[in-house]
């Protein structure tokens, strides 16, 4: 993992079937001392309840402000509890980088995620980022953006990836790490440089150029 101004303490989410060994979650809490991974258990049948209670036990407990770096199901996990949780609960969040969130529609139909509904519209003051593929399986490119739209967060297209995960060969995702260290209120990470970026086999934030996904970024720091 690359050398990253990164302040807080990093708490990373998976989805569905947990993060593998070669998963860039998986990377980072190996290379990273403040980085750990939610135990939500029952990763082959989730139920929405029990994982929502898991994220929350770990958040009360971090007695600082916490990133959040969630994949697939593991984002809607967390903006359940997001949504229902209380501004000093909030609080705890310094920011969130929310990753290839499926389509729950389909999971729903196929009976992977009967227990968890769509989150409806929020308004935060807390920096978040959706992050979607070009070709994610779960997922159409316009869904994720919608999600974006509802959960008030930044949208960021990072190419043609799959569902970003260990099978798109990012290896430990060089321009994830910099859009996470961009969610802090000061920051100047080294992966901001471009090549990284293209050398790591990563796409630049492309949302600017894509006229079907324009939106005026909100700034987040003073």
């Amino acid at each position: 993992m690359r050398h990253l101004n990164i302040s807080h303490k990093i708490l990373t989410i998976p989805g569905l079937h947990n993060s593998g060994p070669t998963h860039w979650q998986s990377l980072w809490e190996q290379s990273l001392s403040r980085c750990e991974r939610i135990e939500l258990g029952r990763w082959d049948d989730p139920v929405k309840d029990e994982w929502v209670e898991r994220i929350a036990e770990a958040i009360d407990a971090e007695s600082e402000p916490v990133l959040i770096a969630a994949h697939s199901l593991g984002c809607h996990a967390f903006m359940q509890w997001f949504t229902d949780a209380s501004s000093l609960s909030r609080d705890r969040i310094a920011g969130a980088m929310l990753v290839a969130p499926p389509d729950l529609t389909q999971l729903r139909k196929a009976e992977k995620a009967s227990s968890f509904a769509d989150v409806p519209a929020i308004s935060s003051q807390t920096p978040m980022i959706v992050v979607a593929s070009d070709n994610d399986p779960y997922a159409r490119t316009a869904h994720v953006w919608r999600l974006s739209r509802l959960w008030d967060a930044r949208f960021v297209n990072a190419g043609p990836f799959g569902h970003i995960n260990a099978d798109s060969g990012i290896g430990d995702w060089p321009y994830g790490q910099y859009l996470l260290a961009s969610l802090q209120p000061v920051v100047a990470p080294a992966s901001a440089d471009e090549a990284l970026w293209l050398r790591a086999g990563d796409w630049p934030n492309r949302v600017r150029r894509d006229p079907r996904f324009e939106f005026k970024e909100r700034p987040y720091r003073p």
